[in-house]
């Protein structure tokens, strides 16, 4: 039996949690059990019924198409051209001089070192010292003397280079990033105009400022070309450049890197993040098997060690390969076990095994390592919900039931589930409670009538030029989260319906862009509270500028992300009331059934299970055995029992 002949009515989406009162449900507790924290989050996956499976990936993601629209036009707004250029000189292949101040094992304190070239200091020590005394003989009467006069500004912009690179050692990096910004448009020769970027991204990044230090960097990596292939500082500079995409979490700068690095050029010491950073570029490429090899090359001794299993389990999920991803998230839920039973790492292994289970078909292993997710953390809820899928597909109605109940309880209002109602609804038709059945329908549009009342104003009012305030609105309802669930839903001062903006928070693609951003923050942060004699110098000025432009501008890719959820989510919602009509029409047609069969006198049964047994019965057992009276209690979701039976003749 498939999910889709199971549920004909539903298309893709995710459930709904609203409270709910039934009078055929008890609450048995076992006598021993802890009252934990409600769950406040969302796991790391989400449940897409129609497609035939799970969606393992963090967040559901938007049409690759559209995806790949956002990123290439990031990559045009990441371009130098579009800030204060830095220089533009022609590259030429490296002279004799230059050759030696950087050889294949170079490393930045040889550079720091080197105070001038090789020629220059061999005239230095050949130079003869002037002995005291000594007069310089004058020259004849009409014979021409040669002019000896020194180069003034050569030897002031090597005087700064030194300057710059004392300061350095002295790690006072404030002073040399302003010292080697100015050289940016006084040192004529190439190469070492290359040696000047490359110090002041270093210098940069010993501040945190990862995303300024992108552009001397990236401006490197432009001046490789026909005169001038792979130079040493372009191997340097995709490295650093690769660090500074993993510190701001920037999928754009971690892309353009790992896709032109070679890792012969990469540090044995930081290759565990190359072969990382390389597996998610290739899963996103949907290259699964390539992901698969990189990620599994990522040594256990890394800290990237969890992330990059977690994601080899996704990549087999993606090729196929359902056993081996099993084999994986089991192995590194064993792993991280010592850290703690709920351990993110773990638990999200738990989950992908589960979900590995179901789409294996293997229902009943699929149920019991459902039910092994820890109830306090944020991957229970969703592994109560995805569960009851499982249940259905083992002909469980009675446990799926149960499970609805405590998914639909108060401590779960404010996540936007309106498949989970109307799944509910289907179960109630299958086994002819049709009461029941139209006080969930009803349930479902008393609360998801607003919604789509209020997202459809939004789309209408927000055009698509009003990116930045979608963005914004988002952002308000995210930092305020706990404050704006605890007023009404009369007094909420914002745009975005509170059921959808939860919804859109947990998207991956959205979470990623929102990380960088703070990260952009705390950069521009760390630049407002420098000295003020480096924040007020150009060097302080133009870090100051490239943050900003960079933070409104994924501010705006953020804002069409947003839309495009929401766009989606009002699709959805409208088919999930086509939906709705065609069950409640069904559900007519069932009642007017039943209404014959009562009055050819054949009636419908209304037993449930626990008739032949009185509360003694399940306390000898080990339980507390509570009827259920329409009040919800914190210690008893997820023990909840639904003791009616099929009511069809």
């Amino acid at each position: 039996m498939t999910r889709k002949s199971l549920t004909p009515y539903l298309m893709a989406s995710v459930g709904t949690v609203i409270p709910c009162v039934l009078t055929t449900l008890v609450a048995i507790v076992p006598a021993s059990t802890p009252v934990f924290a409600a769950p406040t989050g969302i796991g790391a996956g989400v449940l897409s019924p129609s497609a035939g499976g799970l969606d393992l990936t963090e967040g559901a993601a938007v049409d690759p198409r559209s995806l790949e629209t956002v990123l290439s036009l990031v990559n045009e707004i990441d371009k130098l051209s579009e800030l204060e250029p830095m220089i533009d000189t022609g590259i030429v292949s490296q002279d004799k001089d230059a050759e030696a101040v950087a050889s294949d094992d170079f490393e930045f304190g040889e550079l720091l070192a080197q105070s001038g070239s090789s020629a220059q200091q061999k005239k230095r020590r050949v130079a003869p010292k002037k002995k005291t005394g000594t007069v310089r003989p004058r020259a004849k009467t009409g014979t021409a003397v040669r002019a000896t006069a020194p180069r003034p500004k050569a030897n002031a912009v090597q005087r700064e280079e030194d300057r710059g690179r004392q300061a350095v050692r002295r790690n006072d990096y404030f002073e040399a990033s302003k010292i080697f910004f100015g050289l940016l448009d006084r040192e004529k020769n190439p190469a070492r105009l290359l040696q000047i970027r490359f110090i002041l991204g270093r210098t940069l990044q010993e501040l945190k400022l990862h995303q300024v230090a992108a552009f001397p960097y990236y401006e490197i990596i432009r001046s490789e070309g026909k005169t001038n292939p792979k130079n040493r500082y372009v191997r340097q500079a995709l490295e650093r450049l690769t660090v500074a995409g993993d510190s701001l979490e920037s999928d754009i700068l971690l892309n353009y890197a790992v896709k032109q690095i070679n890792e012969e050029d990469f540090p044995a010491a930081n290759r565990d993040m190359l072969y990382f950073r390389r597996g998610e570029v290739r899963y996103r490429d949907r290259n699964f098997i390539e992901a698969a090899r990189e990620l599994n090359r990522v040594r256990s001794s890394s800290g990237f060690y969890n992330r990059a299993r977690y994601q080899l389990a996704l990549s087999l999920v993606e090729a196929n390969q359902l056993e081996k991803a099993e084999q994986v998230f089991a192995a590194l839920a064993e792993t991280s076990s010592d850290a703690g039973i709920t351990n993110k790492s773990r638990v999200n292994a738990m989950m992908g095994r589960a979900r590995t289970l179901y789409q294996r078909k293997m229902y009943a292993d699929a149920i019991e390592a459902y039910r092994e997710i820890p109830r306090d953390t944020e991957q229970w809820h969703d592994s109560l919900f995805e569960s009851t899928w499982a249940l259905l597909q083992d002909g469980r109605f009675r446990s799926a039931l149960s499970n609805f109940h405590s998914l639909h309880s108060p401590f779960y209002d404010e996540f936007y589930q309106p498949e989970s109602l109307l799944l509910r609804s289907i179960v109630y038709h299958y086994i002819c409670r049709y009461d029941e059945m139209e006080t969930t329908l009803s349930l479902f549009e008393r609360v998801y009538g607003p919604v789509q009342k209020d997202l459809r104003a939004t789309l209408m009012s927000s055009s698509p030029s009003s990116s930045i305030s979608l963005y914004r609105e988002i952002r308000k309802i995210d930092e305020s989260f706990d404050e704006l669930k605890k007023v009404g839903k009369k007094s909420r001062q914002i745009q975005i319906p509170f059921l959808v903006a939860r919804q859109v928070l947990r998207e991956g693609d959205v979470r990623r862009s929102m990380a960088y951003i703070r990260n952009l923050e705390a950069e521009l942060r760390r630049i407002q509270s420098s000295p003020a004699t480096w924040r007020d110098s150009r060097v302080g000025r133009y870090a100051k500028r490239v943050v900003e432009r960079r933070m409104g501008t994924t501010q705006v890719v953020t804002g069409r992300l947003i839309r495009r959820h929401l766009e989606r989510i009002q699709t959805d919602l409208s088919g999930h009331f086509e939906q709705a009509s065609l069950v409640r029409l069904d559900m007519l047609s069932g009642k007017k059934e039943a209404v014959k069969k009562e009055i050819a006198g054949k009636g419908l049964i209304r037993d449930q299970v626990g008739d032949q047994q009185d509360r003694s019965f399940f306390i000898q057992n080990g339980y507390d055995y509570w009827p259920f009276q329409g009040e919800f209690w914190l210690d008893e979701i997820g023990n909840y029992h639904y003791l009616g039976v099929k009511a069809c003749e």
